[in-house]
């Protein structure tokens, strides 16, 4: 079986360390009822996730611990763990984004040449959310927590699985 070379340049990047970068999904679930306040963080801000109030947290999880931690009021969310508060970071930081936009946004900083024209419009097509990069003829997206990667100049290509999204995400910075 012949792998492109995009294949393995893009499934290179599941080499790099894990930053612990939160998913916006989750962090909508988590903001809007999470463990320590069953009724979410809207138990006390009934503002939206794009106040001012949040500007200093946008994917910053490190500002939200210490805010956590300052105000006591919210040292509860603490117990939330490192992965909840990055998932709440991300979700602040994108209140109007979501995964799959961030890991292709991300993904086109990072493999420039691979994944050109950069920001393509994404689409929806038999579950898979997706963008596709015409000089290159790379669909890459996401569907069911994976990511998926196809090379449409490669003939007889197959939808490759590069990994799963939380694995991609965990390597994007936290300012992403």
């Amino acid at each position: 079986m012949k792998i492109s070379s995009a294949f393995l340049v893009v499934s290179a990047a599941l080499a790099l360390p894990a930053w612990g970068a939160g998913s916006v999904e989750a962090g909508r679930a988590n903001f809007l009822s999470n463990l320590a306040f069953p009724s979410g963080c809207l138990s006390c801000h009934g503002d939206p996730a794009t106040a001012s109030r949040f500007t200093p947290y946008r994917f910053n999880a490190n500002a939200l611990t210490a805010a956590f931690q300052a105000i006591s009021a919210m040292n509860d969310n603490l117990r939330l763990g490192t992965q909840t508060i990055n998932d709440i970071a991300a979700y602040l930081g994108a209140p109007n984004g979501n995964d799959t936009d961030r890991l292709l946004d991300w993904g086109e900083d990072t493999f420039q040449k691979l994944l050109s024209p950069r920001r393509q419009q994404t689409g929806q097509l038999l579950g898979y959310t997706y963008r596709f990069y015409s000089d290159t003829g790379i669909y890459v997206g996401t569907k069911d927590g994976g990511v998926w990667f196809f090379d449409s100049r490669t003939p007889g290509a197959a939808i490759l699985n590069l990994g799963t999204l939380r694995s991609f995400l965990n390597q994007m910075p936290n300012d992403r």
